[in-house]
């Protein structure tokens, strides 16, 4: 008898007691997210997990080592049970059935009669009738706003978790030292991606520190979560467009071939840093090491924090607002995608802005708000039209004069562009009336005047055209 359950207490641990992963982590792609857990088990037994109510048994993978699964069976979706929303909903009745109760003894004081009462029994009525009607008004009030918490809280909890879930089960047998990983979508699992840029005036330098702030309501709480940011997108068009031939007369349509990427290879990684940073042969993801965080959650975890020298330079805008806007270049080394940047100069915060996708190598140009020690004066000189007398053609002329002054304490580095009209027509012809040595033009009509300015200096740049064209 003692043997049997022996042997049958053995079979129960075996069945159930590897039912807690091993080891979490979560592959978030910029639309969508796969958790992996890994579980280290012996004998045979069956693992049971609760997944999203959308996943199917075909978007669940499944890698073991020196194991076999016999079964893998998919429950329709359920409901969760929340204890502490129940606790709430049985809270809320009972507040209510309190409310009503003094409510209703309320109505029975109204309705004390004073008629055939004399002198002393008058005063005594009336002042019981004060005293427990207003007692019981005051433990209304109490009542409800403790009711309007409870609505408040249940309200947030059940929209922050997920109503329905899958139960998956899976059979299985292994020999010694088995290992099985099951990959599945997590629609309840989000990131957002931001960054912090901070430059110090003094030290020359900028950090540049990604962060991510993680939002989950999966039902779970996780203790030592691997969280693997990646730079892509799950699900992406992974092959280039078919070839069709092209006719002069004749266009076929169009298709888009369409080839599903399979979540990200389970491998084992060595737990040796807080975060990291990984490049694979066509992206790059941040990797953030033991995570603990609670399910309803929010948090935000520090990915990379790149500290580059940097110069400072002022960049006027001459063909827009005129205003000197400080900047700072460096060279990235990593990969960063397109997320919101808040920037900040000598620890103020500046401004904030979107950062647009930055590859490896790149420079990165970095502003951090207008230098108000810069002074522009933008003067109008001439502007006038003429159209020969005996010819053809149209003329305009425009010419302006800028004055610019450092107000400030420390030599300043600017550059003053602006913008050149470019002619596509051969009949239309530009002439700048300025000295072109002393400004660098590109193709565009971007014209550049870069020069040092010291404390107290002014530089005065005149920059101007004449366009002739055939009179309409």
């Amino acid at each position: 008898m003692y043997k049997v359950f022996y042997i049958v207490a053995l079979f129960m641990i075996s069945l159930f007691a590897q039912t807690n992963p091993l080891h979490v982590k979560v592959d978030i792609y910029s639309n969508a997210s796969f958790i992996t857990k890994s579980f280290q088990i012996k004998s045979q037994g069956v693992i049971s997990l609760k997944l999203p109510a959308q996943t199917n048994l075909e978007n669940i993978s499944i890698k073991t080592k020196n194991c076999n699964t016999s079964n893998l069976s998919l429950s329709n979706p359920k409901k969760f049970k929340n204890q502490e929303i129940e606790k709430l909903t049985i809270k809320i009745e009972d507040l209510n059935n309190q409310i009503t109760s003094l409510k209703e003894k309320n109505n029975l004081l109204k309705t004390l009669s004073l008629k055939d009462k004399k002198g002393k029994e008058i005063s005594t009525t009336l002042e019981y009738f004060s005293k427990n009607f207003m007692q019981d008004i005051r433990s209304i009030s109490d009542l409800k706003i403790k009711l309007r918490a409870a609505n408040e809280r249940l309200k947030m909890l059940q929209n922050q978790k997920a109503s329905q879930y899958k139960n998956l089960h899976i059979s299985f047998t292994c020999r010694d030292k088995g290992i099985m990983k099951v990959t599945y979508p997590e629609y309840n699992f989000r990131i957002r991606h931001f960054y912090d840029i901070k430059a110090n005036s003094n030290t020359l330098q900028v950090q540049f520190i990604k962060k991510i702030k993680i939002i989950q309501k999966t039902g779970e709480d996780f203790e030592n979560l691997d969280i693997y940011a990646h730079s892509n997108a799950y699900n992406q068009s992974v092959a280039p467009m078919p070839f069709y031939p092209k006719y002069l007369n004749f266009y076929p349509k169009k298709r888009v071939l369409m080839s599903k990427s399979m979540p990200v290879a389970m491998e084992n990684t060595a737990i040796n840093a807080k975060s990291i940073y990984r490049e694979n042969l066509t992206t790059s993801s941040f990797v953030a090491l033991h995570v603990k965080i609670k399910n309803n959650q929010e948090k935000i975890v520090e990915l990379d924090k790149q500290i580059k020298n940097i110069k400072f330079q002022n960049d006027i805008d001459g063909y827009g607002t005129s205003r000197a806007y400080l900047k700072a270049k460096f060279k990235s080394d990593r990969y960063y995608q397109s997320a919101q940047a808040y920037i900040y100069l000598d620890n103020n915060q500046v401004g904030t802005r979107r950062l647009p996708n930055i590859k490896k190598d790149a420079k990165v140009s970095l502003y951090f708000g207008e230098n108000q020690n810069i002074k522009i004066k933008k003067t109008l000189q001439r502007r006038f039209s003429e159209s020969e007398f005996f010819g053809s053609k149209q003329i305009n002329t425009q010419v302006w004069q800028y004055k610019i002054s450092n107000a400030g304490k420390t030599m300043q580095k600017i550059n003053l562009i602006e913008r050149l009209p470019i002619s596509q027509n051969e009949d239309i012809k530009v002439e700048p009336l300025f000295d072109t040595k002393k400004a660098k033009i590109d193709k565009k009509g971007k014209t550049i005047w870069s020069f040092n300015l010291a404390p107290s200096e002014i530089k005065t740049i005149k920059f101007g055209y004449k366009t002739t064209k055939p009179k309409k």
